[in-house]
């Protein structure tokens, strides 16, 4: 067979390096698709404000064309979010569709995983973590009203929140933010007295990582259980047995996510679960999988770890 000629191998050399080109752009498209760059600050309420705002949350950057998936497990926490960049789009579990989620949020605590969160494009967002019994007595609405559920905030706060919104968003700085929120809610804070013994049992139960006996609560309280039952739920929104479930699992959370070395085993240990099996019937109950299922949905996303961190441990990163 005869050499092929000094034309024919110019051809083929040209055309490799064509199809290498080729599928580098390819290539690099692919990367700025997947790609992300974002940061999550957080910083914890003032003195004044601690019994009511566990800690203030904003994440700024940028996603490519394809989204971030964030699995939204229950969770003890009530937000409220204010989306400058592009919106959120939530994704109802065993759904092909999702939807957008409102400009500004009010997020209840949830008793179950029920969506995903996508996370695109332009990202700056502002987020107030309230404690138990704070977005009650801030705004007095019953909480049974917002367990399992999120709402377009003005719906629920009223004709003032687009001012307010509109201030935040004029405002990048994230401390600068913080003072425009705090000054809101220092006021608010004098219009409505004082936390009552439901309210404080209830945040000590969260700083506790969900740790406090229902029966102690109510004896620290000065009311029967079932006294301090019914008002529990009214300000907090879920019975307070499943609340503190549901705390305790997130701080196993947040534990695992912070020291990922450390075994399951310790991580059920160190946050009162019977065992491990326990941990792992917990998990499956506030997720629908498993422990180190769930754990690797969150192992590309860890600007949104803050989602399940727990109020001793406020994340600074």
């Amino acid at each position: 067979m005869s050499e092929p000629s000094q034309q024919l191998k110019k051809l083929l050399a040209f055309r490799g390096a064509q199809f290498f080109r080729h599928g580098v752009q390819r290539l690099d498209k692919l990367l700025a698709a997947v790609a992300h760059m974002l940061q999550t600050k957080m910083a914890p309420s003032s003195a004044v404000l601690r019994p009511y705002v566990w800690a203030y949350g904003m994440t700024t950057g940028q996603v490519g064309s394809v989204p971030l998936v964030i699995p939204l497990p229950a969770r003890p926490k009530q937000l409220l979010t204010f989306a400058f960049g592009d919106a959120y789009r939530v994704r109802p579990l065993r759904s092909d569709r999702s939807h957008a989620s409102p400009r500004v949020t009010v997020v209840g605590p949830q008793t179950h995983g029920r969506a995903d969160l996508l996370v695109c494009g332009r990202i700056d967002t502002f987020t107030i973590h309230f404690q138990p019994s704070g977005f009650h007595r801030l705004f007095g609405v019953p909480m049974t009203e917002l367990t399992n559920v999120a709402y377009d905030a003005q719906a629920v706060i009223g004709p003032e929140l687009p001012r307010l919104e509109q201030e935040l968003g004029d405002t990048p700085g994230f401390a600068e933010r913080i003072e425009i929120i705090e000054e809101r809610l220092i006021g608010m804070v004098g219009r409505h007295g004082t936390l009552d013994p439901v309210a404080i049992a209830a945040n000590s139960l969260f700083a506790r990582d969900g740790i406090y006996r229902v029966s102690a609560m109510a004896t620290d309280s000065g009311l029967s259980e079932r006294q301090f039952e019914r008002r529990f739920l009214a300000q907090v929104g879920v019975p307070p047995k499943l609340y503190a479930r549901i705390i305790r699992f997130n701080a196993a959370l947040d534990h695992k996510l912070r020291w990922p070395s450390r075994a399951w085993s310790r991580i059920a240990n160190d946050n009162d679960f019977y065992d491990q099996m326990h941990l792992v019937h917990d998990c499956r109950a506030f997720t629908g999988e498993s422990p180190s299922r769930f754990l690797a949905h969150l192992a590309g996303v860890p600007e949104f770890h803050t989602f399940f961190a727990t109020a001793n441990r406020p994340r600074h990163e």
